[in-house]
């Protein structure tokens, strides 16, 4: 379906004639509470049985030493430990940049929101001049650019930009296991793609060394299929809400 957005539009699309389908989506920049409350209510048709990853990415739960260290295609000598530190290194390289596509997104979704009701009253919009009149003199239009012009300020970036850099270090830099939302707001996928040649070998059937993207489905793919009990809380949590659900039918 392609981006998140794809996706969430589709979700409140189907929901009225496919209540059964269920979707799940990346956090990307939202905020706790917008991930929380997608959650307690999952599912649920009002909210498009739409569900928000508590981490930015699916691929930050394969950046996690702990699940990840279980993997069968772990390279000798590479222990929880190392696993650690080759994650930390290359998150600490991205730091800065990942911040800043944080405060993007951000300020994507801001600009994307809308700012005034639809037109209800066809006796409003009798002729051409009625349109052209009602359109451009909506009071929201000069809020609206006010609200891009302070969005777009400065300030306003650079006080954003500052406030991911916190929420991912947590005020101590280089970044440190413990300490900030780092592990799980940054790129899982840019930082599980950078990590993946260096941890794992995968094989084909003929023995021929497997890489890139193919390589990282192997991966999760493997790690997918230890129990249920060793998978990361959120995988957990959602198959009992999906399996409430499916008992409730």
């Amino acid at each position: 379906m392609g981006g998140c957005e794809n996706v969430r539009s589709a979700a409140w699309a189907m929901v009225r004639h496919h209540p059964s389908y269920y979707f799940v989506i990346d956090r990307d920049d939202q905020s706790d509470q917008q991930v929380e409350d997608s959650w307690t209510s999952f599912p649920d048709a009002d909210n498009a049985n739409l569900i928000i990853w508590r981490k930015r990415e699916l691929e930050n739960y394969f950046i996690d030493p702990n699940y990840i260290s279980q993997s069968n295609f772990l390279k000798k000598g590479f222990s929880k430990n190392r696993i650690a530190k080759v994650v930390l290194k290359e998150a600490n390289r991205r730091l800065f940049l990942d911040a800043a596509n944080l405060t993007l997104l951000s300020l994507h979704r801001d600009l994307r929101r809308p700012f005034c009701d639809h037109f209800a009253n066809p006796a409003d919009f009798q002729t051409i001049d009625d349109g052209r009149s009602r359109i451009s003199e909506l009071p929201e239009l000069s809020d609206k650019v006010a609200d891009i012009t302070r969005l777009f300020s400065k300030s306003h970036v650079e006080t954003l930009y500052d406030d991911f850099v916190n929420v991912l270090t947590g005020g101590a830099y280089p970044l440190m296991y413990g300490t900030g939302d780092w592990l799980t707001r940054m790129s899982g996928k840019e930082i599980f793609r950078a990590i993946a040649g260096q941890c794992f070998t995968v094989r084909s059937r003929t023995d021929e060394v497997i890489q890139g993207k193919e390589q990282n489905i192997e991966v999760a793919k493997d790690l997918l299929r230890l129990p249920l009990a060793q998978q990361p809380s959120d995988f957990q949590e959602l198959v009992d809400k999906v399996r409430q659900r499916i008992s409730a039918i």
